[in-house]
C-alpha cells in the first residue's frame, strides 16, 4: 500500500467506494476490524481510525455486540446551494456598522463561537512560537530599537518564498511584502489600483472584511454569481465587465470565506487570462488555501499570471497564530507603488513578530502543523455537515468543502437568520449570518457556521440548540 497518503485514509477510501458500488448494502455488517488488520497488514489502531472517518461521514454506524454496519442515513446529506444570482449592477457597501456590532457581541466571555472564522487555540503552534520568541528576545535584545524596512524582515521573506512554491508561484524574497494580516494587504491592494467611486467585482457571498474594506475607501461593488462548488463564473464575470467598468476584482479562489468553494485549475487560468485581457487587476485573497483537506493544497491563481497583474495576499492568521498579524502580499507590477503606501501608513510592520515566524519557519514546524490541522478540520467538517444534515429542516442545504473549516448552511426562503443570531445570542451560541456577506442585502435565510474552534460534543448540542430555534 502506498505512504502518500495515510493508512487509515486509504483503507476508508476503498471502503467507501465498495459501499457506494453496493459491495457492502444497507444494514450489512462490514468485515470485523481484525480481519481489515490483517488483510491490509496494519495496526487495529489504524482500522479504528478508518472506521471512525466513515461513522463520522454517516456512512456506517456502531452497533453494541455487532460490530460495523452499513449505515440507512447514508443518503442523507443535504444538497448544495444554487449558483447564487445578484443583481448586476454595482452597489454601495453598508455593512461596516453591523459587522462589527456582531463581531463584538460574538466576543462575549462564555460564547460558543460557531459562526467564527478562527482556528482553535490547540491546534495552533503556540508553544513552539513562545520558546522562539523567548530565544530572540534574549539574543536580540536591540531589534525593536531601530525601523525594519517597509518590505518586511528579509529572513521572513525567504521562508515565505519556499511556500509560495507550493502555491505555484516562483518567486524572490524581494518580490514579498509583511504586511499587518492580509487584510492590511488587500487594503493596500485595493488603494493601489482603484478609487472612491471606483467599482470592484467581488465573489457573491464574499467576506465581509472585504465588504468593510471597500465600504471604508468609499468604492463600490458588482457581486458576481458563485458556485457553491466551483467559486466564481467565469463567463458571468465576462459579461459584467463587458457591461460595467470595473477598476479591480477581488477573488478568494481556494476555500472561500464564507461557502468554502475552490476554482477548478482551469476556472482560475481562465480568469487571470480574461483579467489580464482587460487591464483589470486581480486581488487574491488565499488565507485558507494552505488548509487543504488533500495532500497537496490547490494551486494559488497567481501562479497563472504572466503579466504581473495579480496582487496576491495571505497571511499566518489562520494556520499558524491570528495574534501575530503577519500577513504578506505580492503585488506583481504594483510593487513599488503598494510599499510606498505601505510605508506611508505605518512605516513598517512589527519586527518581533517576523523573526519569530521567520525561525518558527525555518525549522519545519509549519508544514507539520498544518498537515495536523487540516487533517482535523476534515473530521469535524465532515461532523459538522452530518449533524446539519441530521438536525435541520427539509429544505437546508450545505455547501462541501475541501478545505479550511467553515460551512455555509441556506435554509429555506422562510426563515430570517438574524432573528435566528440574536435567538441563538440568549443561549451563548454566536452564528453569524448571511445578510453579512453581501452588499445588496442578499442571504437572508443563510448563515455561516464554523468547526475552527468547536468540536465533539460542544458542537452537536450547539447545532441541535440552533436546530430547535429554526
Amino acid at each position: 500500500m502506498a505512504h502518500d497518503t495515510y493508512l487509515y485514509e486509504q483503507i476508508a477510501e476503498e471502503l467507501s467506494k465498495a459501499i457506494a458500488k453496493g459491495v457492502y448494502e444497507t444494514g450489512q455488517k462490514l468485515p470485523s476490524l481484525r480481519y481489515i488488520s490483517e488483510q491490509y497488514d496494519v495496526s487495529m489502531a489504524t482500522v479504528i481510525q478508518a472506521y471512525q472517518g466513515l461513522e463520522l461521514k454517516g456512512l456506517i454506524e456502531s452497533r453494541p455486540r455487532s460490530g460495523y454496519i452499513v449505515s440507512d442515513r447514508q443518503q442523507e446529506q443535504l444538497e448544495e446551494p444554487v449558483l447564487t444570482q445578484p443583481k448586476s449592477s454595482p452597489t454601495h457597501v453598508n455593512v461596516g456598522h453591523l459587522a462589527m456590532s456582531l463581531i463584538n457581541e460574538a466576543r462575549q466571555p462564555g460564547m460558543i463561537r460557531l459562526g467564527a472564522a478562527v482556528p482553535q487555540a490547540e491546534l495552533l503552534p503556540l508553544g513552539s512560537l513562545s520558546r522562539n520568541l523567548a530565544g530572540i528576545a534574549r539574543r536580540k535584545p536591540r531589534a525593536a530599537a531601530t525601523y525594519e524596512t517597509s518590505q518586511g524582515n528579509v529572513e521572513l521573506r525567504k521562508q515565505i518564498v519556499y511556500l509560495m512554491r507550493e502555491s505555484g508561484v516562483r518567486c524572490t524574497a524581494d518580490d514579498i511584502i509583511i504586511t499587518n494580516g492580509c487584510l492590511e494587504a488587500m487594503g493596500l491592494a485595493l488603494r493601489t489600483v482603484a478609487k472612491a467611486g471606483d467599482t470592484i467585482a467581488i465573489e457573491s457571498p464574499t467576506y465581509f472584511g472585504v465588504l468593510q474594506v471597500i465600504e471604508s475607501l468609499g468604492m463600490k461593488v458588482l457581486e458576481i454569481p458563485t458556485h457553491a462548488s466551483t467559486g466564481i463564473d467565469p463567463a458571468a464575470l465576462a459579461k459584467a465587465i463587458r457591461s460595467r467598468k470595473v477598476s479591480a476584482c477581488v477573488l478568494m479562489p481556494s476555500f472561500n470565506n464564507p461557502i468554502g468553494s475552490s476554482m477548478p485549475e482551469s476556472h482560475k487560468q481562465q480568469v487571470v487570462e480574461l483579467l489580464g485581457k482587460n487591464n483589470i487587476p486581480l486581488i487574491e485573497d488565499d488565507v485558507y488555501g494552505a488548509l487543504s483537506y488533500e495532500t497537496k493544497r490547490p494551486k494559488s491563481a497567481a501562479a497563472y499570471d504572466k503579466t504581473g497583474n495579480v496582487l496576491y495576499c495571505s497571511s499566518f492568521s489562520k494556520t499558524i497564530a491570528p495574534g501575530l498579524r503577519i500577513g504578506w502580499m505580492l503585488a506583481g507590477k504594483f510593487h513599488e507603488q503598494v510599499i510606498y503606501q505601505k510605508f506611508l501608513d505605518n512605516i513598517s510592520t512589527t519586527i518581533y513578530p517576523q523573526l519569530n515566524l521567520a525561525e518558527f519557519l525555518s525549522k519545519g514546524g509549519y508544514r507539520r502543523s498544518i498537515r495536523h490541522s487540516a487533517r482535523i478540520y476534515k473530521q469535524r467538517m465532515e461532523q459538522l455537515r452530518r449533524w446539519v444534515s441530521e438536525f435541520f429542516p427539509e429544505g437546508t442545504r450545505i455547501t462541501n468543502p475541501k478545505g479550511g473549516f467553515l460551512l455555509w448552511v441556506e435554509l429555506p426562503k422562510k426563515y430570517d437568520c438574524l432573528k435566528l443570531y440574536r435567538k441563538a445570542m440568549e443561549k451563548k451560541i454566536a452564528i453569524t449570518p448571511g445578510i453579512l456577506f453581501s452588499a445588496q442585502g442578499q442571504y437572508k435565510n443563510h448563515i455561516r457556521l464554523s468547526c475552527g474552534s468547536v468540536e465533539g460534543e460542544q458542537m452537536r448540542k450547539s447545532i441541535k440548540v440552533i436546530a430547535r430555534m429554526v
